[in-house]
């Protein structure tokens, strides 16, 4: 994998763990050209990537990410819903291979935190680890605009719908512990204890059984739409898959020899 030409993201693989870091502080991270075709590249390269066994997203800077560059979209306006594709089409992509890929991923929000689009993508995260001063804003109905960014997933995900679409219609900035507590982040610390944080679950689920944790991440990616014997029968045969993996036979093995487990990822 090569990421030398990058100018919106730093990143970085070791030992399993796959680092991608918001790298505009200047701009506040905002989603631009570059950033959405860079993030669509980065994600092709990795979601398949049998070296890759988890991802932690961070950013550099005041914030995670301001959301959308605004001064893209306020030249003309019948140009506005070509860059509107230009820039949802490779971001869409690269968000819903984020969440379906095998790899566990986690996002620590830092800073003043995360707005709009950058929302929705921290959202999307499996883990979101949260700074004690971040905010999360909706800002969609404010500019006029409705969401993107897998928003509308992601949100009713954690938050439920009903929650979900009143924090998106009302154009509602949450702190850091009203996230937590309405399920939108996952966990508050300090803000220097952040990035040490985050970095040390990612590690985790980086020796983890990368299958295993594929199944259970499209499991619950369907959890609300299907019945419920549909759904245990998703269950039993995404089981009957990972029991063939060598990481399930070593988790077993492991257990009965009273060892720790060795997962390699297979």
């Amino acid at each position: 994998m090569d990421f030398s030409g990058l100018s919106a993201f730093h990143c970085e693989l070791d030992d399993g763990l796959f680092h991608i870091t918001l790298n505009r502080p200047d701009q506040g991270n905002v989603f631009g050209i570059a950033f959405c075709t860079e993030l669509n590249a980065i994600t092709s390269q990795i979601s398949e990537h049998p070296g890759v066994r988890a991802v932690l997203i961070s950013a550099t800077g005041r914030f995670f990410s301001l959301g959308g560059d605004i001064n893209l979209m306020s030249g003309d306006h019948a140009a506005l819903p070509v860059i509107v594709r230009e820039l949802t089409g490779p971001l869409h992509t690269a968000i819903t291979r984020l969440m379906l890929m095998n790899a566990p991923v986690v996002c620590a929000v830092n800073g003043r935190g995360a707005f709009g689009g950058a929302t929705a993508l921290a959202a999307s995260a499996d883990l979101l680890i949260a700074g004690h001063e971040a905010k999360f804003g909706a800002a969609f109905t404010g500019i006029g605009f409705s969401c993107d960014s897998g928003s509308t997933i992601a949100l009713s995900q954690r938050m439920g719908i009903a929650r979900a679409r009143r924090f998106l219609l009302l154009g509602e900035t949450l702190d850091a512990q009203q996230a937590l507590a309405e399920g939108l982040a996952d966990k508050v610390v300090r803000e220097d204890e952040l990035q040490t944080e985050a970095l040390a679950i990612a590690r985790k689920l980086a020796s983890g059984p990368t299958s295993a944790y594929g199944e259970i991440k499209r499991l619950f990616a369907h959890v609300s739409s299907r019945a419920a014997a549909t759904q245990m029968e998703e269950e039993a045969m995404a089981l009957a898959r990972v029991a063939r993996t060598a990481d399930a036979w070593e988790g077993m093995t492991s257990f009965l020899q009273k060892r720790p487990a060795r997962f390699s990822g297979g």
